[in-house]
């Protein structure tokens, strides 16, 4: 069969427009073709010895040309008889192999296939360096929209597929979207007590969990660090909450991190989807739930009500004021006088913080510490308190008679859990004069204990200043005498919801006694808050408690007026010795 010029170039253009970039599997169109052109029934091309696409050949007769591939014959047998083949190296791995039943394929037919052959090969690398570029950008789009470490949709595509959600209505009878948003419980600390590798390794389990606690067609997001959003339709709004707890219930089970049994909780937000909602609002509704599920005491759920989103403006204009606040200096110490209870002598103050609100004049602590807390401005409040009132008592400190005096100050969780703590503590000691052992550092117990892990290394570093700890509210919280034994501790303090009802409530008493008797076993001194009848102070004395504070004794006064009221008159009028007016205020 003689071939013309002509319709060589023909069929090589027919060859090259046979493929598609868009649709590789085309390549089996391109075979086809080549067959055609040559008469021949079987045409394959194999990469690496494995057959790619292939025409004319049954399963076996497959194998049998994958095994001859290296060695290239010029005759195959198969079931249809003898095929004289022609193969054409297509470049990295790549054969054409053309068989036809009878005649030989003459040197003309064979020049054609050389060119099909350089035309195929052409073609397959431009279509291989297509299809990297395109999956390239598939492997690009894929991570853009998913977490790398659990591999779940991220923010970006939660945001889209719930977008979508919203704006289609449920064609199953179903009631509309619930959208579930997950924290870890003290996340955190695991990461500061076990490493972030144990970290990672909780977020890939607690992934897993979710997965496997919904439906098919339900979403499993992970929106950033210890964050998760489950998105479902419902046909009934309590299915959700039933979903919450089981979430809830499979994450609390212990798991094994990094050589050691790992105890662990989530709290949840829900938010049922309202016509008219989109997906930024919904997943801030959830993130205000999960947080109030939080405030009622991690590891449980709760559902968003409108009413949060007023409470969640009243706290950020709380924030925005309080930080004018402190920047305008309206945030003031106030110094409670502590006395001993068998001769009500003085004998030191405890430092309390007040707001004086240019509209609602002066507000305690209870109205405002939280959202300092919140906001990270609690740590500028503490350690300015502890700088003024430390600087007062070291000048009261310079009276004759007054060297006794002591301080103690409070310190929040997140104050206490600083890494700069003891660094920022030691020049304020050394400004005011104060010996550390005159300084006590008032924590509550449960602060103490929730966050055992990472503030060990802070409170030994206390210690090593020689400062003890007061734990605050002492029996209202969870009460290890592990910690008690650790720790520097150096004083307990009974809560005033025990002292109220001294004299006549026996489980008060009893609860006073055990803290006093306690106190007594390790050595550590005893204050009774909140005392403000005389009644209150007898029992105190007959329990054996060692100090107290209360109104009984006078309230909280501002660093002037405390020395104007009450170091004044503390002062010897026979001893000589320095002044008020001689001690440098500054």
């Amino acid at each position: 069969m003689v071939m013309q010029p002509s319709w060589s170039l023909h069929l090589l253009s027919e060859i090259l427009a046979a493929f598609s970039t868009e649709d590789p599997e085309n390549l089996r169109n391109v075979v086809n073709r080549v067959a055609e052109s040559v008469e021949a029934e079987v045409a394959a091309i194999l990469s690496d010895g494995t057959i790619r696409f292939c025409i004319g050949m049954t399963g076996d007769e497959r194998q049998q040309l994958e095994s001859l591939a290296s060695s290239r014959p010029p005759q195959i047998t198969i079931g249809a008889g003898r095929l004289n083949s022609y193969w054409a190296p297509l470049g990295e791995g790549n054969l054409l192999v053309v068989g036809r039943l009878g005649d030989t394929f003459d040197v003309e037919e064979r020049s054609l296939l050389r060119a099909m052959a350089r035309s195929i090969e052409l073609s397959l690398r431009m279509l291989e360096a297509i299809s990297a570029e395109r999956q390239a950008r598939l492997d690009a789009s894929y991570q853009a929209c998913h977490d790398a470490l659990t591999d779940l949709p991220n923010r970006l595509l939660v945001l889209e597929r719930l977008c979508r959600w919203t704006q289609q209505p449920p064609d199953d009878g179903a009631c509309g979207t619930a959208v579930l948003f997950i924290d870890i419980d003290r996340f955190k600390w695991v990461n500061d007590a076990h490493g972030h590798a144990a970290g990672d390794e909780l977020l890939v389990h607690v992934s897993r969990i979710l997965q496997r606690s919904v439906r098919r067609d339900d979403l499993v997001g992970r929106l950033s660090g210890d964050e998760f959003i489950v998105i479902t339709r419902t046909r009934k709004p309590e299915a959700a909450s039933e979903l919450a707890q089981r979430i809830i219930t499979a994450i609390r089970r212990p798991i094994h991190v990094a050589g050691t049994e790992l105890s662990h909780s989530a709290s949840v937000g829900i938010c049922l989807a309202q016509p008219g909602d989109t997906a930024s609002l919904l997943i801030e509704n959830a993130d205000m739930a999960m947080y109030r599920a939080k405030a009622l005491g991690r590891g449980r759920y709760a559902l968003f009500q409108p009413s949060m989103r007023e409470e969640a403006r009243n706290r950020l204009a709380l924030e925005e004021a309080l930080r004018h606040a402190v920047g305008n200096g309206e945030i003031v110490c106030h110094l409670q006088p502590i006395v001993r209870l068998v001769d009500r002598q003085l004998v030191g103050f405890e430092a309390l913080a007040r707001w004086k609100h240019p509209q609602q004049g002066l507000l305690a602590p209870t109205a405002f510490i939280a959202a300092a807390e919140d906001s990270g401005l609690i740590e500028g409040i503490d350690l300015w308190m502890m700088e003024a009132a430390c600087r007062a008592l070291g000048r009261w400190q310079q009276l004759p008679g007054l060297e006794h005096l002591r301080l103690s100050v409070n310190l929040s969780a997140r104050t206490l859990s600083a890494a700069d703590l003891v660094q920022r503590i030691e020049p304020i000691l050394a400004a005011s004069g104060i010996a550390p052992s005159q300084l006590f550092l008032e924590i509550t117990e449960t602060s103490l204990v929730e966050d055992i892990q990472s503030t060990t290394s802070t409170i030994q570093g206390l210690r090593h200043l020689g400062l003890k700890l007061a734990i605050d509210d002492f029996g209202t919280g969870y009460s290890s005498l592990l910690y008690l034994k650790r720790f520097p501790v150096g004083l307990l303090k009974i809560d005033q919801s025990f002292v109220a009802d001294l004299g006549s409530d026996p489980e008060d008493e009893a609860i006073a006694q055990a803290i006093v008797s306690l106190a007594g076993a390790l050595g550590v001194s005893v204050v009774a808050e909140g005392v403000e009848t005389e009644t209150q102070e007898a029992r105190l004395l007959e329990l054996g408690s060692d100090y107290a504070q209360g109104h009984l004794y006078g309230p909280g006064l501002e660093i002037e007026a405390t020395e104007r009221l009450l170091i004044e008159p503390a002062l010897p009028r026979s001893e000589p010795g320095p002044s008020l007016k001689a001690i440098d205020r500054s």
